[in-house]
């Protein structure tokens, strides 16, 4: 079964992708031809970790959102 998902980097593009659910967020990413090294990557508004986490049938926006650098 296909879900559709949006992909996309803040600031920047975002676009749709028909993806089987069960794929990796990872994967979905690469299909999108985004990196999320330096990124927070969130699945509905919610960070993840890309390997870890596929995509569902509720699963309908990954974005990667810049670190917050704290002062820490």
């Amino acid at each position: 079964m296909e879900q559709t998902v949006r992909v996309g980097i803040m600031p920047g593009r975002i676009s749709e992708y028909a993806v089987e659910i069960g794929t990796s967020v990872s994967e979905v990413l690469d299909m999108a031809g985004l990196s999320p090294a330096g990124y927070d990557v969130k699945v509905d508004g919610e960070k993840v970790n890309p390997d870890e986490t596929t995509v569902d049938e509720d699963t309908s926006l990954i974005l990667l959102a810049q670190q917050v650098k704290s002062n820490g």
